[in-house]
């Protein structure tokens, strides 16, 4: 019996296996004017930021088609998707239809698509759980009970930098975009419970930064467990806030990478993305 772990290209993940079981990422597109990027791990994400920001036109994504879907399904006996949250991407509602037609005429084929209301590294914080669920021996029907319990015991956690492409894909209000960059603010957010853009607080400067975070994490549920951490051209803000992390919890299993195209489309230049186990 073959199964598979699917995500879309939101979880920053463009592995052939995660932790030995076959994975698969479904890209998203960004788009920029008559520009376009297939988020599929070869997008040259330094020349894409540039091309960001020169850019006066409207910004957007798309999400996957039904097609792009049932080509990821294709092989598997048992497949778990895992998408980013439906509040900022049609992405759940077409990998939804996907299975349906999918499971219409293979029968045999078992399918549960997760709304993780979520991106980045928390998504892949889950795909992780579901690997070693599927290690352990775990019936198909248990992994699907336990990562609902699972997607509220991980968080996400973000500091962005510029705000001007939330702005202009209509995720924040615009004035908040000018204020923040006029002000030089770091701005501190999470998914809320609905997966939709939250700010919890507006920090200046950085050097208060790293520590308020893992305050806030704390205050959240965080008390020494993994943590992933995505980054947008500035390896040392990710490495300052790995070493911060582990200054209070020593053993703490804390990795870093860069983000994607559709993650960087999000955070930014100079973004952080946090994903992390709670109590």
């Amino acid at each position: 019996m073959t199964i598979k772990i699917v995500t879309d290209s939101g979880a920053d993940a463009f592995v052939s296996s995660i932790e030995g079981v076959a994975h698969q990422s479904v890209p998203l597109t960004i788009r920029a004017g008559s520009s376009s990027w297939i988020d599929d791990g070869k997008l040259n994400i330094p020349e894409f930021v540039t091309a960001l920001k020169q850019t006066n036109e409207r910004t957007s994504t798309a999400c996957p088609s039904v097609h792009d879907w049932l080509d990821a399904f294709a092989g598997a006996d048992e497949i778990f998707v895992l998408t980013i949250t439906s509040a900022l991407s049609g992405t759940y509602n077409s990998a939804v239809q996907a299975a349906k037609i999918f499971t219409e005429k293979h029968t045999n084929v078992k399918i549960h698509v997760f709304d993780t209301l979520s991106a980045g590294p928390q998504i892949r914080l889950l795909a992780e759980d579901i690997a070693t669920m599927i290690n352990d021996g775990l019936h198909f029907d248990q992994v699907v009970e336990t990562m609902k319990y699972r997607i509220r015991q991980t968080d996400l956690l973000f500091v962005l930098e510029n705000l001007d492409n939330l702005a202009n894909n209509g995720r924040i209000n615009p004035a908040m975009a000018r204020i923040a960059h006029a002000l030089k603010l770091n701005i501190v957010g999470t998914a809320s419970d609905a997966g939709k853009f939250e700010m919890l607080c507006k920090i200046h400067g950085s050097k208060k930064i790293f520590s308020k975070m893992l305050k806030i994490m704390e205050k959240s549920g965080y008390c020494g467990g993994r943590v992933l951490i995505d980054y947008v051209g500035f390896s040392d803000k990710a490495a300052k806030m790995k070493e911060t992390i582990l200054s209070v919890y020593p053993s703490a299993q804390v990795s870093l990478s860069e983000c994607s195209g559709l993650c960087t489309y999000y955070a930014e230049d100079g973004g952080l993305m946090i994903g992390y186990e709670k109590n």
